[in-house]
């Protein structure tokens, strides 16, 4: 039978291991894995010799405040900004302005995506204390437009979505699990931080470390082993976002030892940047959680690299510059958010595979196959296999470069990881059997995205 396309020559990394195959296309599905070499009659043909063939990846979190404050990002830069980092499905999350947490407001996010996105999209539904109005009806109006997870904030985050008490987490925890919906948290002690930072101003402490102090690692490692508990209590299913201490993973793996259900997700910024960027960059470094010491940079790694990690997102919650420059002289006064929805694969991939000996496996899994499995979206996503969409990312291992703002695709072109030298390039991004991104430009139509809904 002819294929619509054959990818040839390249290393492709498949649940069964890494080797060379020919990846045959047809209808936007993979219709077979063939030996290479063979001959196999396609309309169209791409050679990835030299590079390796990774499943799409999947980001599991990232913000682009459409409906809302789109001078920031909106759908169409964010999801070229993604295809050109390798990214074939985004999983959007639910801080826009209405926040997505009732029916209205997931309607017209999914209005505003359908119409601008480059690339396959799944949504975050939102809890926040007016849900508790009806909860059971808000998680069930999203869920029937699509929502893969629910997500609440256990500190404060912004104006437009306030943080849930004990009360509203263990409540909403009850509810999720009756229906074994995903809960997704930011774990921070929200007393903690509350306490050190007004200490902090009223002492007149405005420089950028100042902040990173008022958001200890017992913040986060508390609220991490509360979640865990309440999990544990309710049979809630948990997954905790951008994790930045090794510490609080170790609470996860505890956790998971006695049955609880928690996944792990940690981000780029706390693989590739420490604390001191902080003075080298101020509020162009200035994220939640804060970033780590050196040390912990590297005992988070060691989560990454044995599988207690589950899935790497990038946090990519991009904000003008006038927004950023507001806390030059004061680092309160600037937003906590890092663009790095580009940068994210190929900084990994540098770090990882090849300072750090990754597998190609292991790549694949926290990037596509995790997350996949963990939203489920895995009937399609986040595998090469035969009847999955042929969602492709082709990434030059040997190619060294220099990561620049011109380059990239978002609306406020920075980037915390400037100047910073990597080993890896994404080459070519495929979604559904479509070419988005190659050599170095987007040549995907804008709203060829379509929204991914749960298989379970």
């Amino acid at each position: 039978m002819r294929a619509d396309l054959v990818v040839k020559n390249g290393l492709v990394v498949t649940p069964a291991g890494a080797r060379s195959l020919s990846i045959l296309v047809g209808d936007g599905r993979i219709t077979g894995l063939v030996e290479t070499g063979a001959e196999h009659a396609a309309d169209d043909e791409i050679d990835a010799r030299g590079l390796i063939v990774f499943p799409g990846a999947i980001e599991p979190h990232c913000h682009f405040w459409d409906p809302g404050p789109t001078e920031r990002e909106d759908w169409g830069t964010g999801t070229r900004s993604a295809a050109a980092g390798g990214i074939t499905t985004v999983i959007e999350m639910p801080l826009s302005d209405p926040p997505t947490v009732d029916a209205a407001a997931i309607e017209l996010k999914q209005e505003r995506a359908a119409a601008n996105a480059y690339v396959d999209y799944a949504l975050w539904g939102g809890i926040v204390p007016a849900t508790m109005e009806d909860l059971p009806g808000r998680i069930a109006e999203l869920r029937e437009r699509g929502a893969v997870a629910y997500k609440a904030f256990m500190c404060w985050s912004a104006r437009e979505f306030p943080p849930v008490d004990d009360g509203i987490l263990l409540a909403a925890m009850d509810e999720l699990a009756k229906h074994d919906f995903l809960f997704g948290l930011h774990a921070e002690n929200d007393a903690i931080i509350l306490s050190r930072q007004q200490a902090a101003i009223n002492g007149g402490r405005t420089a950028p470390q100042d902040y990173v102090d008022s958001r200890p690692e017992i913040a986060e490692i508390e609220a991490v082993q509360r979640a865990a508990l309440f999990a544990e209590a309710t049979g809630a299913r948990v997954y905790i976002v951008h994790m930045s201490t090794a510490v609080a993973v170790d609470e996860v793996l505890a956790a998971r030892r006695r049955g609880v259900r928690i996944h792990a997700e940690t981000a780029p910024q706390y693989l590739t940047l420490d604390r001191s960027a902080l003075d080298q960059l101020g509020p162009y470094a200035k994220c939640s959680p804060p970033l780590r010491a050196s040390e912990t940079v590297e005992a988070l790694w060691r989560h990454v690299l044995d599988g207690a990690i589950d899935t790497i997102g990038s946090d990519h919650a991009p904000f003008t510059r006038a927004e950023k420059d507001a806390g030059l002289d004061d680092i309160w006064g600037a937003p906590n958010g890092l663009t790095g929805i580009q940068t994210m694969i190929p900084l990994v991939f540098s770090e990882g595979v090849r300072r750090r000996g990754m597998s190609l496996e292991r790549f694949a899994q926290l990037f596509a196959g995790n997350a996949a499995r963990i939203f489920g979206l895995a009937d399609r996503k986040g595998q090469i296999a035969v009847g999955a969409d042929a969602d492709l990312l082709l990434l030059d291992p040997e190619s060294t470069w220099t990561i620049d703002d011109e380059s990239l695709e978002y609306k406020n072109r920075w980037s915390p990881y400037y100047g910073i030298p990597v080993t890896g390039k994404v080459t070519r991004t495929i979604v559904r059997g479509r070419t988005i991104f190659a050599d170095g430009a987007i040549v995907g139509e804008q709203g060829y995205g379509k929204q991914l809904y749960p298989s379970t």
